[in-house]
């Protein structure tokens, strides 16, 4: 099969911070052009080279920290707040990229010192050695080809994940050595000289961001004169529901699709694929899971009768840690969920939603001094793009026979039981990656 002729669900985001001068200045730092880590090309030829990090190796994966799990563990709790607090405020079905904000906050706590630092990492939920330990790990874990569980699908590199950050110097900006060192080194950062004051500028960071994500998402981010450093984080994923490419059937019935407004659409779900355990079901809403080819987990939380996604869109319940139940003494529990397509966007300034999470010294007092002087946060903007399609492939199989040691005879054979969970009503979801969430959001209408 020809895997260029597939569409595929593809979700994205992007994220900056911008920080603009203030008065003083430090001779004691150096410019981009007195650095060995500033990139000496002009713009169109830093754009031309942008290319998804290293991956991965074993040889990586043995020596990451003992304590990795507990970092993304950490990672996860803040997703969860974070994308709490942003809410979904904007009329229609929203998506944040948790991972793509906690990349630029990561940047700007290596950064920064002092209080400002301090209140970042707070926010964050980690001590500044837990993020220097294990911040590498994360971005090679987020930087993969997706393709390895089919042969076939060698060297054509069509599905992916990557989480690329960049640096953005105005032309004669002074920056600290060590500060660019540590964000190239741990971050894999890129460094652009760039010219705030040309016109162009808004559409050559556009252009990066285009490319970055394949074509995908272009945002304009009103870059202006003003700005002297952007701390930039793009965020680009590419799967397929399972190894062959072919897509998910749709449901042959229509279901009532319950609206966020209480109005309703007739629409036919997509029919995803049974896995192991039965749907959690709690007195404000229920949650089951669907996963990807290379095991992305995309979990649905559906309200119940009585309550609103207003109720369960909160950092508790996206916090549930309940296990699924597999089996009991009589049965083991098989469920697929029946879902719709669905597409979701993001496109706003988030400051706001930092400060009310406690960090106010990077808006004001700014200590940024591990990569400059004088310099402070003058906003935040996030844009996200998310579409959720049926190409895929429905159909799959895999043989595996388990076999235990027992001191008490051969276990009496369970009845399997397979169900149905259906996603007919407004809902939240989240999309994760080894434990980390890419996107979190709602889905307020489908057409």
């Amino acid at each position: 099969m020809n895997i260029t002729k597939i569409t595929y669900a593809v979700l994205t985001a992007a994220v900056l911070l911008t920080v603009v001068p203030s008065c003083h200045k430090d001779s004691n730092e150096v410019t981009p052009e007195e650095n060995s880590f500033s990139n000496e090309g002009d713009n169109e030829e830093a754009i031309s080279k942008a290319k998804i990090a290293s991956k991965i190796t074993p040889e990586e994966y043995v020596s990451m920290p003992q304590k990795f799990d507990e970092f993304t563990d950490k990672v996860d709790k803040f997703s969860n707040k974070i994308a709490a607090k942003i809410g979904f405020s904007q009329s229609g079905n929203s998506a944040v990229s948790p991972l793509s904000i906690f990349m630029a906050m990561s940047m700007a706590a290596e950064s920064a010192n002092g209080d400002t630092r301090e209140e970042i990492l707070n926010m964050l939920g980690l001590s500044y050695e837990e993020l220097s330990n294990n911040i590498r790990y994360l971005c090679l874990s987020c930087n993969q080809i997706l393709n390895f569980y089919n042969e076939d699908f060698k060297g054509e590199e069509k599905n992916m994940i990557k989480c690329v950050n960049s640096i953005w110097l105005k032309d004669g900006v002074k920056v600290k050595e060590n500060g660019i060192k540590s964000l190239t080194t741990k971050y894999f950062s890129d460094i652009f000289k760039m010219d705030f004051k040309n016109s162009n500028v808004n559409n050559t960071v556009k252009s990066y961001i285009n490319n970055e994500t394949n074509g995908f998402l272009s945002p304009d981010l009103d870059l202006t004169p003003q700005t002297q450093i952007m701390l930039l984080n793009v965020v680009y994923l590419k799967e397929i529901w399972n190894e062959f490419g072919d897509e998910l059937s749709f449901t042959n019935e229509k279901y009532d699709f319950v609206n966020y407004d209480n109005s309703k659409t007739p629409i036919q779900l997509l029919r995803g694929f049974f896995y192991r355990g039965r749907a959690i079901k709690t007195e404000k809403y229920k949650k089951f899971r669907t996963l990807t080819n290379v095991g992305l987990s995309l979990t649905f939380f559906v309200p119940n009768e009585g309550y609103s996604l207003d109720d369960i869109y909160t950092a508790e319940i996206l916090d549930d840690k309940t296990p699924y139940v597999y089996e009991d003494d009589e049965n083991k529990y098989y469920t697929r969920c029946l879902f719709p397509e669905f597409s979701a966007n993001y496109d706003n300034e988030i400051q706001n939603s930092i400060k009310e999470l406690g960090v106010k010294k990077l808006f004001g007092e700014c200590d940024f001094s591990n990569l400059a002087e004088d310099v402070y946060c003058n906003g935040i903007k996030h844009v996200t793009r998310l579409e959720v399609k049926s190409k895929g492939i429905e159909g799959a199989a895999v043989t595996a026979m388990m076999m235990e040691a027992t001191s008490v005879g051969p276990e009496k054979e369970k009845n399997k039981v397979y169900e149905n969970f259906i996603v007919d009503k407004n809902f939240v979801y989240v999309l994760k990656y080894n434990g980390v969430p890419l996107f979190t959001g709602v889905v307020e209408k489908v057409k």
